[in-house]
Formats: structure tokens, sequence, C-alpha cells
């Protein structure tokens, strides 16, 4: 197993695959949502995470399951990654990756309507997130010797989903200052450009290209 997952194809097909699943889980979900005003869903103002909350999201289960089989998926590829890769960094990494991967299976396993084991997982998974890309990152640029397993230039490609973690982390915590759960969406007047949703789907689209910019580099 440990041979297979030190391939490039182990670490291929289980992000490829991550990146599918969620992908079209949130299109699914995404299409038939209707709001608790009938709203329809927008990435401008609403949370990753209401397309998976029981009893407003019309497909929660769609996307929740996604979610788990992304997480599980990414886990795998994070080990990949990390045993491909030389050094400590890589297994630092690998570490973060793991936690990160775990902690998004968490998000779907406690969806929304479970909002404090939610924040948890949601929580864990955007701090590990960060950790994991930075060390990562740090891992393509410092890869000892003279010929790298991957380009040293990767490390480039960590920076947009390192900005968008910071800047989400940041929001939170200003956020924290106003309200007890600042991902709750209870009692909120959601504005129509809502800046931590928009943030939150950044994440997802620049992580989504820095799989895609590894897969490339392999």
């Amino acid at each position: 197993m440990i041979a297979f997952l030190k391939t490039p194809f182990s670490f291929i097909l289980f992000s490829l695959s991550g990146a599918v699943i969620i992908v079209i889980g949130s299109l699914i979900a995404g299409i038939a949502y209707r709001g608790k005003e009938g709203e329809r869903y927008s990435p401008f103002n609403h949370f990753i995470s209401e397309l998976g909350e029981v009893g407003v999201s019309r497909l929660a289960w769609v996307f929740n399951l996604c979610l788990i089989l992304t997480g599980l998926c990414l886990m795998m590829a994070s080990f990949s990654l990390g045993l491909m890769l030389p050094g400590i960094l890589a297994k630092l990494a690998m570490a973060a990756g793991v936690i990160c991967a775990i902690s998004l299976s968490l998000v779907g396993i406690f969806p929304m309507n479970r909002l404090k084991p939610h924040g948890y997982a949601a929580m864990t998974y955007f701090r590990a997130g960060l950790a994991m890309v930075i060390l990562f990152s740090l891992a393509f640029v410092f890869q000892p010797g003279t010929r790298p397993v991957l380009s040293r230039w990767l490390g480039l490609a960590g920076l947009p989903p390192i900005m968008a973690f910071s800047a989400f982390l940041i929001l939170i915590r200003k956020a924290y200052r106003h309200r007890d759960d600042p991902l709750g969406t209870e009692d909120v007047a959601r504005p129509k450009a809502w800046d931590m949703a928009i943030v939150e789907w950044l994440i997802f689209v620049t992580i989504l290209f820095w799989y895609l910019s590894i897969l490339i580099g392999l």
C-alpha cells in the first residue's frame, strides 16, 4: 500500500476523485437549494456549509456525503504527496493534510444544523488547511538535492490558497468580537455580498487550483 501511495498515479487518482466529487456535490445541492426565506443559493452571501444544512437545503444529504467522501480522498492524497516528497517538511505537511482532510469529512458528519460540533470541525479544517498548504509549499521549495521530485516553482502555487485561508481566519477573528458564533446564520441580516462567504468560496476555488497545479506538475 505504501509503495502505491508513493506513486504519482496515487496522488492523481485520489486528488482528482476528491475534487470531482465535491464539485458535483456542490452543484447538485446548490441547484436544488432554497433557503429559509425561499431564496436561491448564492456564493456571494451563503456559506458553503449551508448546502449541507439539514432541514433547509433540499439535498443536504448529497452534499454532506460528498464532503465525507472528499475528505477521505484528500486524506489519501495527503499521504501520497507527503510520501513522494523528501524531507521533514513534507512529513509535517502530510500530518497537517490528514488532519485537514479528516476535519473536512467531519463537517459532513456534523452539518450546520449541529452548529457547535460543526464549528469545531470547520475551524479545524481552516487552520489545518492553512498549515498544510504552507508546509507543502515549503517542502516543494526546500527539497534536498539537485534533482527535485517536483518543481520547486510549485511553492508559488500555494500563495493564493494561503492568502484565502489567512483572510478567512482574520475575518472570523473579527466576527467573534460581535457574535458568539460567526459561522451561524440565525438572526443575521444577510447582505447581498457577505465578505466571509465570498472568501470561504475563494478557499474552495484556490484549493482546487492548487491541487490542479500539483497534478500538472506530476
